[in-house]
């Protein structure tokens, strides 16, 4: 029997790059487009960034829903590819578009309607909460579309095409930044929307992806492969619903903890809430770096699955997490190292890059192994253990990481600077619950 070639090999980080590098760059390119929006809507004043960003958060709850769709419909596309089952090869992503919008039109209804009483009843300021309650209406009413790109985005990656998904990002973000820019400010005879035209410029680039999603997969697809309602296949549906239902759980649960974080910002103070709403989104450059090498570990290890490789399967997640680790060690030194260089682009209140310096080194320190924990998470979903992943977050974010942050600043006085000692160690404890589980073995299941 021939030997495996050794995890570090040159041609097993290829193969990882070949599928992480189109992702990493999409994902990159949204959250550079996040940044600039980050930095338009700042010269608006600390208002208006903690208006937006606090709806950032909430409409990451409520996206949430749709995007375990993602993962359920890469999990079982990349186990068809490596069965040779070409007949059931689109068969979850069809199932994925019409549960999409069969839920998604009531559910942006009941959103866009109680938008003004939910911000009022997580945020205690009047003026956060009528800029930030506009922009979430108007970014509800993309909530379909959402859904169903990432139907098309699990499809793509689970065939080892994540290149489509990267064309519509970068097609898509361009074009955002260009409306936000235009709308924001009032330019070439614009209404001047502040807050309210970032909203519709993500909205309308959000329209525009889903088109070319669908002409790319038009162009793409296996003979046979159609959109057509008939296409539904409802014991594929059951299934899938069997893996997605855990993951938009816990997809959920992840993003309203992270809302009620800036909730528990916000009680410091709102200079706190606008410096936690730029430390969020320069986290989230390292969060989709490693959520690019998750993603194409899902891909990897739900394939060698689905050849009946089990063991070639626990060896992609060792190539990807040495990956990780070393790229995410790199640009987190970056941050930590010149945090006032970072802040400095998206806040003008000298007192809130201020409170936002150490916080901002904490942060960059921990990116090596949070990334690291996103890498585990994809690993385990790849293998079909979405449950698991369900109860290891669950656990350590609802039992463990909220209820210390909010006795550290309601009962303990913390500052931003303790507030975030909570976020890096509910994040270290994350990645040490995956190691264990990853050690332990059984995170493969046969049937997806």
């Amino acid at each position: 029997m021939a030997q495996p070639e050794p995890v570090l090999a040159f041609a097993r980080q290829r193969k990882v790059w070949h599928l992480a590098a189109p992702i990493i760059l999409a994902l990159s390119s949204q959250n550079l487009m996040n940044l600039v929006d980050t930095a338009m809507v700042g010269t608006l004043g600390k208002t208006a960034l903690a208006g937006v960003g606090f709806a950032g958060m909430m409409l990451w709850a409520v996206v949430a829903v749709f995007q375990g769709l993602s993962p359920a419909v890469q999990t079982q596309t990349a186990r068809r590819l490596g069965e040779g089952d070409s007949a059931r090869l689109h068969q979850s992503m069809v199932n994925s578009l019409y549960l999409a919008v069969g839920f998604g039109i009531p559910y942006t209804w009941l959103l866009f309607t109680s938008a003004a009483p939910l911000f009022h009843f997580f945020n205690d300021d009047p003026a956060v909460c009528t800029l930030g309650g506009e922009y979430f209406q108007i970014r509800a009413l993309s909530l379909v579309f959402m859904g169903v790109n990432f139907g098309f985005r699990g499809f793509f990656n689970g065939i080892k095409k994540p290149n489509l998904y990267m064309q519509t990002l970068l097609m898509m973000h361009p074009i955002n930044i260009l409306l936000n820019y235009l709308l924001i400010f009032g330019i070439a005879g614009l209404p001047r929307l502040e807050t309210n035209g970032a909203a519709l410029g993500t909205l309308i680039a959000t329209i525009l992806g889903t088109l070319n999603y669908i002409r790319l997969f038009l162009k793409h697809r296996e003979p046979g492969a159609t959109l057509h309602w008939k296409a539904v296949d409802l014991g594929g549906m059951k299934s899938l619903l069997r893996q997605a239902i855990p993951n938009c759980f816990q997809s959920f649960s992840l993003a309203l903890g992270f809302m009620l974080y800036f909730v528990i910002a916000g009680k410091i103070s709102t200079d706190a809430l606008a410096a936690t709403s730029v430390l969020i989104r320069l986290a989230l450059l390292c969060t989709l770096i490693g959520l690019g090498f998750g993603i194409a570990t899902l891909t990897l290890v739900g394939h060698a699955v689905g050849e009946g490789q089990p063991d070639e399967a626990r060896r992609w997640v060792h190539t990807a997490l040495f990956m990780t680790c070393t790229t995410l060690t790199l640009i987190g030194a970056c941050f930590a190292l010149f945090p006032a260089f970072f802040l400095d682009w998206f806040i003008q209140e000298p007192a809130v890059i201020h409170i936002a310096l150490t916080p901002m080194v904490l942060m960059g320190l921990s990116q090596s192994y949070d990334a690291a924990a996103i890498v585990l998470m994809h690993a385990h979903l790849g293998g079909g253990s979405a449950r698991r992943v369900l109860v290891i977050s669950f656990v350590n974010q609802w039992l463990l990481f909220l209820p210390a942050s909010y006795a550290a600043v309601t009962w303990g006085g913390f500052d931003l600077t303790g507030l975030w000692v909570c976020m890096i160690s509910y994040r270290f404890l994350l990645f040490l619950t995956f190691v264990a589980s990853l050690t332990q073995g059984n995170w493969i299941r046969a049937q997806v």
